[in-house]
């Protein structure tokens, strides 16, 4: 059983108990007040002695039994930056769990009770995603709680999931460092992190002949923290694009950073085309990727490797839209239909197909329905919702998946399904691994 549980701090103590406080007051307006208590009746001596007997309680106001019935729904809460900055990559979230939450109820339900997702829109902002989880925890009472979309939302909302002793059930966001600060109150299903993220870039690379292999990088990176993670690693772990990159005998060359939805990147290509860039990364965000591709093209930067390596976008509706600044750029992902036979990955391609559009799957939709269908399967085979059971279950256990096979290796992160993609003739192609690959890439990029 789950050993692990950390004791509270006493201020989040205090705030869990002032929350619970002020939702009773809410659905309890009714307060007696202590000069108003009513005076003890005198007691009734034909009255029988309130002895303990072993007749059942058949008080129909007696609420001790919780246990659920079988029309209670299990409600699956979260939040997702519908609007704002993550829209493109939530909506493929959406999708996920709206096709899930529609297969299990036409089945049946679990345990013959129905699901319920109740999933809010955090507008791709911190603070209305640390909001919507109070709400989900103590207005909504879900059973069960998924992460939110991308690191900066997930860092505020495990702080307060774990302060309130849940377990995050996290899909949507990568952070190592958040991982082994909250390890006790989350797993991750995501089949990759930020140390091996671009690996099979630079995989790719060393595979070339030594004459071929490029020598110059450069790199434009946002400052959030799970990029410029994937960047630099992590301190006394090692990992980053830099340190894989001074292991095949490539010089950094160019090195900068952006804030947050830079409006013009033209002096960052400026610097890449001066530089003499060979490998050049974008380490950023969707729109970011985007802006990077077309300023590019509208230049006439062409190094010899183009990735968009920070959230994949390539693999969303944006990336259509593009036309020729999108040619023989490679983005990363996790998984791939035409690559991997995997449970209901085929399905869910075909409905992310209809629902949106495009001819791509994003790995936020993949991971979308990997962790309904670890719980899935998990509540079904412990019989329970009880998120402590589950949690100790899932670490040990094996399950079936649209990431593949998932375990959890000593009981921490599933295994590493980082792919590399490459957008050949108007749609994706997988390119590296070999044995994933669905044709060769194009190096140098020629537009």
């Amino acid at each position: 059983m789950h050993g692990r549980r950390k004791l509270v701090p006493g201020a989040l103590i205090a705030l869990a108990a002032m929350l619970a406080l002020l939702a009773g007051c809410e659905a309890d307006d009714e307060v007696v007040a202590e000069d108003d208590e009513p005076e003890a009746d005198e007691p009734d001596e034909d009255a029988p002695d309130d002895e303990p007997t072993d007749e059942p309680d058949d008080d129909p106001d007696d609420d001790t039994d919780d246990e659920p019935t079988d029309d209670e729904p299990i409600r699956i809460g979260g939040t997702l930056g519908l609007t704002g900055a993550f829209a493109q990559p939530s909506s493929q979230f959406q999708v996920a769990y709206e096709y899930w939450e529609d297969r299990v109820n036409e089945d049946g339900g679990i345990l013959g009770r129905p699901v319920e997702m109740v999933i809010y829109d955090d507008e791709s902002e911190v603070e209305t995603a640390q909001d919507l989880y109070q709400r989900l925890m103590f207005e909504d009472e879900v059973d069960l709680l998924l992460g939110p979309f991308a690191t900066g939302p997930g860092g505020a909302v495990i702080t307060a999931v774990a302060g309130n002793d849940r377990v995050l059930w996290n899909d949507g966001f990568i952070g190592l460092e958040l991982y082994i600060e909250h390890e006790d109150n989350m797993i991750n299903f995501l089949t990759y992190n930020e140390l091996d993220y671009i690996q099979p870039l630079f995989d790719m690379l060393e595979s070339l002949p030594e004459d071929e292999r490029p020598e110059r990088l450069g790199l434009a990176t946002v400052q959030e923290p799970f990029q410029l993670m994937v960047r630099d690693g992590l301190e006394g772990e090692g990992g980053g694009v830099i340190e894989m990159a001074e292991e095949l005998g490539i010089e950094l060359v160019m090195d900068e950073e952006y804030p947050s939805g830079p409006a013009d990147v033209g002096p960052m290509i400026s610097e890449a085309q001066s530089a003499d860039v060979e490998v050049f990364l974008n380490i950023g965000f969707p729109d970011d990727g985007t802006l990077f591709a077309s300023t590019a093209h509208e230049e006439g930067f062409e190094p010899d490797v183009f990735c968009v390596c920070g959230s994949q976008v390539t693999v969303l509706p944006v990336w259509d839209d593009l036309g020729e600044a999108g040619e023989h750029v490679m983005g990363p992902t996790t998984g791939w239909p035409e690559s991997d036979d995997f449970a209901e990955l085929d399905e869910l391609y075909d409905v992310v197909q209809e629902e949106l559009g495009t001819e791509s799957i994003a790995s936020t939709s993949i991971q979308g329905l990997t962790v309904l269908q670890v719980l899935e399967q998990a509540i079904e085979e412990t019989g329970t919702v009880d998120e402590w059971e589950l949690y100790d279950h899932v670490l040990d256990n094996t399950f079936e998946t649209a990431s593949g096979t998932l375990e959890f290796p000593d009981r921490t992160w599933p295994e590493d399904m980082s792919m590399l993609l490459q957008w050949q003739d108007g749609r994706n192609e997988a390119v590296w691994p070999e044995e994933r690959a669905t044709t060769e890439p194009i190096i140098p990029m020629d537009r």
